[in-house]
């Protein structure tokens, strides 16, 4: 179906209420140049009304018998990493829900001020606003001007009374990756496939990297940032450079599995952000973290509809598996993840002092701790990663 198909009913695609909106559409639909939307324009076409302005600051309000949501979204849905995993779960609020949500998404919205257009746009006809990406005063500022619309920012960093920032708890997961990559390589040499400096970045490479160091006191990682989550061909060089380098373990955040290909065919292993993508390259493939956006969504979409929503002053911080093992994966190494793990559910704190970071300056003293909230925000890496 080519854009803007219908389902034989005469109407668009984006009438219905699970709605693809794509930029380019947003512009041709308003009959406007890039310049700048009408405020409504575009979302008052597909049948929606503007929140009432009389609700209550910070998102609060009275409970209703339909929630509007609307979805910005980073990357296609179709990208095999992590705007499918937020799509899922969207899906799962629309099926737990019926017809008592209405959800809208955009595609591609770039960290821009056109994202800011976006936002608007959203923001005229929804309840809810998720985006799943920071924005930072992208999004800040649009939630600012609509105070009676609730705002939600994966990965971000600012709170107001109608906007707070939520992610996943990654650095435990991650250490058990480099659990199984220290007993995995082969070299003592791990691969760090990333795309932005950011603390998610930090809070990749440092757990994998103490993960790795629990089996093999002399492992280090060597990490490469692409400037992008979707760029195959960066991501294929960049890959073979790590190998080059001695790597043979590679873990990439990337939207696609172009690394795991190449890691297929160099013979290293492979470990991915996002998704199981162990198609791409079954003898590689050895684990990824267990997404599910879902239960998280359809609990906020309740609290819209019971008019119990609030904005958290506290980053919230969703539990985070390991998915499946690749076919690959020895039993033993298994063996020694499950036993990483049990010490973690029983309390271990994987940043744990004495850490010092890669510029030579003590972080944590002996018995110091980070808590998720503090890791979640980290911004130095532990000795023994290079390039960052």
């Amino acid at each position: 179906m080519g854009e803007g198909g219908g389902r034989d009913t005469g109407f668009p695609e984006w009438a219905f209420s699970e709605t693809l909106i794509t930029r380019r559409r947003l512009l041709r639909l308003a009959g406007l140049g890039a310049g700048g939307l009408a405020a409504g324009a575009i979302l008052a076409a597909c049948g929606g009304e503007k929140a009432p302005s009389g609700a209550s600051p910070g998102g609060g309000g009275s409970a209703k018998n339909l929630v509007k949501i609307g979805f910005a979204y980073i990357g296609p849905v179709t990208d095999n990493g992590w705007t499918f995993t937020h799509d899922e779960g969207r899906k799962a609020v629309v099926a737990k829900f019926g017809s008592r949500v209405k959800t809208t998404f955009v595609e591609n919205v770039p960290i821009s001020a056109e994202a800011s257009q976006t936002f608007e746009q959203l923001a005229s006809n929804s309840d809810l606003v998720i985006a799943n990406t920071e924005y930072a005063n992208f999004l800040s500022d649009v939630a600012e001007r609509h105070p009676d619309v609730r705002f939600m920012e994966c990965d971000g960093h600012t709170f107001t009374d109608n906007l707070f920032p939520y992610y996943v708890a990654h650095h435990r997961p991650n250490y058990l990756l480099g659990v199984a990559g220290g007993l995995l390589s082969k070299t003592g040499k791990l691969g760090y496939l990333g795309a932005f400096r950011t603390a998610t970045t930090y809070n990749d490479v440092n757990p994998m990297l103490l993960g790795a160091r629990s089996v093999n006191p002399n492992a280090v990682v060597q990490a490469v940032l692409i400037s992008s989550f979707f760029d195959p061909q960066k991501a294929t060089q960049a890959t073979n450079a790590l190998i080059d380098g001695g790597a043979d373990f590679i873990f990439a955040v990337m939207d696609e599995p172009s690394f795991l290909q190449v890691c297929e065919k160099r013979g290293v292993w492979g470990a991915a952000w996002n998704l199981d993508i162990r198609k791409f390259g079954p003898h590689a493939y050895v684990n990824t973290y267990l997404l599910n956006w879902g239960p998280f969504y359809t609990e906020q979409t309740q609290k819209v509809l019971d008019g119990t929503w609030k904005a958290e002053k506290e980053v919230h911080l969703l539990p985070l598996d390991l998915g499946s093992w690749g076919d690959s994966v020895p039993q033993d190494v298994q063996s020694k993840v499950a036993e990483a793990k049990a010490k973690i559910d029983g309390g271990f704190n994987p940043y744990t002092g004495p850490l010092t970071d890669n510029k030579s300056k003590e972080r944590l003293a002996s018995g110091q701790t980070l808590s998720d909230v503090q890791a979640y925000s980290i911004d130095w890496a532990i000795q023994g990663v290079t390039g960052l």
